[in-house]
C-alpha cells in the first residue's frame, strides 16, 4: 500500500474537482470518532481515499490514517467539503441518532455499524511518565474537565472523590490542560501531555473517572475500565454498554431543553446559571467509590 501523503508542503501534489475533502471539526473524543468511521469506511473499499483540511489539533489521530491521502489545504473554489458536524442535526438519542452512527452516515455507512474505535498508530507506554509517575498498585486516573463547563462536576465533589479513593488505597492522578483547577490530594499532570501520552496513561491505570471527554473515547478504543458522570448530555448518545455510568437527575431542572445542543450554541462555554443546584452537583459520590472499590 503507497504512503500517504501528509506534507502540504509537496510541490507536485495535484488536485482535482473530484477530490473529497474533510474539514475536522469538533474535540478530541471526535476525531478518535472520526478516525474510527474512515476505517471502516476504507475496510469496505480500500479505493476510497479523503484529503483532509489541515488543523492543528488533529493530524494525531488522522495522519498516516489509510483513507486519508493528503493532509493540506484546498485549492480555492473548492466545494466537496465534508464537514462531520454530526451533532447539528437535533435532537439527538439512541440507535441511529447516537452520535457515532450519526458520523457514520456522513460518510455514507449504512448503520447501525460496529462502534469499534481505532487509531492510525500504535499504543506504547511512556517512557518518561513510567518513570516519573510514583505508581502504586491500584491507580485511578482522573479527568475532571470538559470543553464545556456544564458537563464538569465541581471542584469540591471531585476532591470528595479524590479523598475517598485515597482512603480506600487507590492512587489518583489528575489529567488535563494547565489552566484547569487542580484537584487536592491527586497527583497532578496539568498540562504535562499529550493526547498520545494520555491514551499511554488510560492503558497504564487500573480505571478512569471521567465527564463526557475525550478520556471516556481513550477508555473504550483502549478497554480501560470506565466512570462516566452525567449531566447535560447522556449516555445513550455518546457512551458505551461497557462503562459504568452515574446520570445527574434533571427532575429538578427547568433548563434541561435549552442547556446544550445545536439550537443554543452560546451556551456550550457557559457554566449553568442555577450553580449549586446545577446538576452535575447532584452526582452521588459515595455510588462512584462503591463502584470502583467492587470491582477495581
Amino acid at each position: 500500500m503507497p504512503t500517504p501523503i501528509t506534507d502540504p508542503d509537496q510541490i507536485h501534489v495535484k488536485h482535482s474537482d473530484t477530490d473529497v475533502w474533510i474539514n475536522p471539526v469538533g474535540g478530541l473524543g471526535d476525531m478518535l470518532m472520526l478516525s474510527s468511521v474512515l476505517k471502516i469506511v476504507h475496510d469496505q473499499n480500500p479505493d476510497k481515499k479523503f484529503r483532509l483540511v489541515r488543523r492543528t489539533r488533529y493530524p494525531l489521530f488522522l495522519r498516516n490514517h489509510p483513507a486519508i491521502e493528503y493532509i493540506g489545504y484546498p485549492p480555492k473554489g473548492t466545494k466537496n467539503i465534508i464537514t462531520p458536524n454530526y451533532w447539528d442535526k437535533w435532537p439527538m438519542g439512541g440507535g441511529k441518532d447516537r452520535a457515532f452512527q450519526r458520523l457514520a452516515a456522513i460518510f455514507g455507512l449504512e448503520t447501525p455499524v460496529e462502534e469499534t474505535l481505532w487509531v492510525p498508530f500504535e499504543i506504547k507506554p511512556d517512557t518518561f511518565l513510567d518513570k516519573a509517575i510514583p505508581w502504586e498498585k491500584k491507580n485511578i486516573l482522573i479527568a475532571p474537565f470538559s470543553d464545556s463547563p456544564r458537563k464538569m462536576m465541581p471542584p469540591e465533589k471531585w476532591e470528595e472523590l479524590v479523598y475517598m479513593l485515597r482512603d480506600e488505597g487507590y492512587f489518583v492522578i489528575q489529567t488535563g490542560q494547565k489552566h484547569e483547577f487542580v484537584i487536592k490530594g491527586a497527583y497532578s499532570l496539568l498540562g504535562a501531555t499529550d493526547p498520545k501520552q494520555l491514551l499511554s496513561l488510560v492503558k497504564r491505570c487500573s480505571a478512569v473517572v471521567t465527564s463526557d471527554s475525550f478520556i471516556m473515547h481513550a477508555a473504550k478504543l483502549i478497554g480501560t475500565p470506565a466512570y462516566v458522570v452525567w449531566g447535560p448530555t447522556q449516555r445513550i448518545v455518546y457512551g458505551y454498554d461497557n462503562h459504568t455510568h452515574f446520570e445527574a437527575s434533571l427532575d429538578h431542572c427547568d433548563q434541561a431543553d435549552k442547556c446544550l445542543g445545536p439550537h443554543v450554541p452560546e451556551n456550550y462555554n457557559t457554566t449553568c446559571p442555577l450553580e449549586k443546584e446545577h446538576c452535575m452537583a447532584k452526582i452521588d459520590i459515595n455510588k462512584i467509590i462503591r463502584s470502583i472499590t467492587s470491582k477495581i
